[in-house]
């Protein structure tokens, strides 16, 4: 409700042009200029509820896992205000947060279930460093696919209930009630964006919810030894594999900079190509077409959500499926890049 509420209010009084997303550029597919600051509002939100819990038996804890996310989230926050934050400044908030991660939490990942990478993982600073390649991936991750009406947001959603899930087979409250509020900030803005897209999540509420999850995920596997260091990599797979697949595109394919923007993401492939083949609507309908290609998305998302759900003490039987959806995304992109998704729709 909160977060509801926030949102209306940004929707309403944030008139300054610094505050709103133009749509020009290679990932603008909105036709009208719109705040980009629904991120702040859930940010709010779930601090207003980690203040409520922390005057209940859980007292500061889920303080101090908030506590950690303010670098990145900070970092994001200023990307979305002046839309100049060098990216080696946020991979650097991203460190911070590692740090304060590690320091009030057990946020390092010491194990990934591959024995010759887990020895490595038990000297400090490889550790160190892995869990800030990871954390930032995910965080960036979340960001990358936040360009539709309700997509990172539901796929979001999804990923937090997949951890909200074994969180409660374990009986592991702490990290159950921060899914939950999680769930809840980010669902009070999903009313707002879409599918209207009257708001946007931004930089700052991507890095905070991608952090919340890659910080949740660590926990949950280092609380529970058994929990397969699998099941959070498989819950996560879409966005993750999006970003390294565009990684790969970008630096090894196309000889270009990882940190430029393009147009060739899964997502946007499915707005240009998919959804006027599908639904049969005009190219210049922008907004039927963006709120069109999210729930596309919501199904990828759930080919490594739900087996993950079902199968999250299993290493090899994740790993397996880890394997098929990477296929599966490389098979589906192939696809719509040589026109031939088409005859798979008839």
């Amino acid at each position: 409700m909160i977060s509801f509420l926030l949102n209306f209010a940004f929707i309403y009084f944030f008139k300054h042009k610094k505050f709103k997303d133009t749509f020009d550029g290679p990932q603008k597919f909105h036709i009208t200029p719109t705040p980009r600051i629904g991120g702040l509002a859930i940010i709010l939100s779930v601090f207003a509820a980690a203040l409520f819990y922390h005057f209940t038996a859980y007292k500061s804890d889920i303080f101090l896992l908030l506590f950690a996310t303010i670098p990145i989230t900070v970092a994001g926050l200023a990307e979305d205000i002046f839309k100049k934050v060098n990216p080696k400044i946020r991979l650097a908030a991203a460190f911070v947060s590692v740090l304060l991660g590690s320091y009030f939490i057990d946020m390092i990942i010491t194990s990934i279930d591959i024995p010759f990478i887990d020895s490595l993982l038990q000297i400090e600073v490889v550790a160190y460093v892995f869990t800030i390649i990871a954390v930032a991936g995910v965080a960036n991750s979340i960001n990358i696919i936040d360009g539709y009406n309700g997509l990172s947001s539901v796929v979001s959603i999804l990923i937090l209930f997949a951890l909200a899930y074994v969180a409660f087979e374990l009986n592991d409250s702490l990290i159950l009630i921060m899914c939950f509020i999680t769930i809840g900030a980010t669902g009070g803005f999903f009313i707002w964006n879409y599918p209207f897209g009257k708001i946007f999540l931004g930089d700052g509420g991507a890095y905070f919810i991608g952090f919340i999850i890659a910080m949740l995920s660590i926990m949950l596997v280092n609380r529970h030894n058994e929990v397969s260091a699998w099941f959070p990599l498989l819950a996560v797979i879409y966005p993750v594999f999006e970003t390294v697949f565009s990684i790969y595109r970008r630096k090894i394919l196309k000889r270009s900079k990882i940190d430029h923007p393009d147009s060739f993401h899964l997502h946007q492939l499915i707005y240009k190509r998919v959804i006027p083949f599908v639904f049969d609507v005009e190219r210049d309908n922008r907004l039927l077409r963006n709120s069109a290609t999210s729930p596309f998305l919501w199904l990828v998302c759930s080919f490594g959500v739900i087996p993950a759900v079902i199968f999250w003490k299993y290493t090899y039987v994740l790993f397996v499926f880890v394997v098929i959806f990477c296929v599966f995304y490389i098979w589906l992109y192939k696809s719509i890049v040589k026109f031939q998704i088409g005859k798979y729709l008839k």
